[in-house]
């Protein structure tokens, strides 16, 4: 979305050099927020999409002027094996230093059964929940934001216990693009369409787009499908998109909400986070406890919230995080 554009359209005047800042800030923007190869798009245990930090690393070498981060000290909580770390950014853009603090968060890898983890999985989740501040960080100042936004998508595998595939549709697809399901265990990234023209003309010729798995073209080929076809073959895509939804929020939601609290409570444990959901339902009337334990789990950790509360929830927390910080500010003035 263009600033001058909404500048015209509140009717707010802006100097020529207040127009010349915006462009190059605009333009700075579009680079660093540009697609990646098809390959550097990963699916993750929870079936969610990352990129890994090395990639984040040489976009970053390629547009800041400098770099720095600040890693603070891990703290580890035992009832989630979940290990959180403050990351603390330093940004040079076009001659202007731009600071960012995220939580990194990464659970701890553990063997079934056992009743803690063994060997160096805990300095290797460490590094991992470095290595997630740093990329949240990135993704404040532009880099990769697409992938926070949830423009790229993954078809799950959705394993069981034995590492079976439970979903047809992604052993279908995997068929489909002739892709090795030892290389794309976890899930199959899909692109959105906007990234064809991007990937043409960079000579990419990997990329597995939004049209090519659900059917539907971009819109000005839209116009000419009827759009009672369009509408079965959206109804279809949703139905594909329900099955493959968990009943449960996963691990990046749940680490999302952590850190919203985390950002003006840095003492806040995982019971306070719970008590906080629970109160928020209370109110619109939903007995959250009662719901997670007739689905099978208890609701004593944030990533026992069932899925159908994720977006309400983070709302509420969003609007408690931003009131909290102004009423910060408004006593440090």
């Amino acid at each position: 979305m263009s600033i001058g554009k909404i500048a015209q359209s509140l009717g707010v005047e802006l100097s020529s050099s207040s127009r010349e800042q915006i462009m190059e800030k605009e333009r700075w923007l579009k680079l660093a927020d540009a697609p990646f190869p098809y390959h550097d798009y990963k699916v993750n245990y929870d079936g969610n999409i990352y990129i890994a930090q090395q990639c984040i690393a040489d976009r970053n070498a390629l547009l800041f002027d400098q770099f720095q981060y600040e890693a603070e000290e891990a703290q580890v909580n035992t009832d989630t094996w979940c290990v959180g770390v403050w990351v603390k950014v330093r940004a040079i853009i076009n001659g202007k230093e731009h600071s960012v603090r995220q939580y990194g968060v990464h659970t701890i890898s553990k063997l079934r059964g056992d009743v803690k983890p063994v060997g160096d999985a805990m300095e290797q989740a460490i590094k991992s929940a470095v290595s997630d501040g740093m990329k949240k960080c990135s993704s404040w100042l532009g880099i990769a934001a697409h992938i926070y936004r949830g423009e790229v998508i993954s078809i799950r595998a959705n394993r069981n216990k034995e590492g079976q595939s439970q979903s047809k549709f992604y052993l279908q697809n995997l068929e489909k693009f002739g892709l090795s399901e030892y290389e794309y265990k976890y899930g199959i990234p899909v692109l959105p369409d906007s990234f064809k023209s991007f990937y043409e003309k960079m000579d990419w010729t990997d990329g597995i787009f939004y049209s090519d798995v659900f059917g539907y073209r971009d819109h000005q080929e839209d116009e000419h499908i009827p759009s009672e076809k369009m509408e079965k073959k959206t109804e279809k895509v949703q139905e594909r998109s329900e099955a493959e939804s968990p009943a449960f929020i996963n691990d990046m939601q749940a680490n999302y909400l952590r850190g919203l609290i985390y950002d003006f409570n840095e003492n806040a444990q995982e019971a306070d986070i719970v008590q906080a959901i629970i109160a928020y339902l209370v109110k619109r009337k939903v007995d959250v406890v009662q719901e997670a334990e007739e689905m099978g789990r208890r609701f004593t950790t944030v990533d026992a919230l069932p899925s159908v509360h994720f977006t309400s929830v983070h709302r509420y927390f969003k609007q408690l995080r931003r009131a909290r910080l102004e009423s910060t500010e408004e006593k440090s003035a």
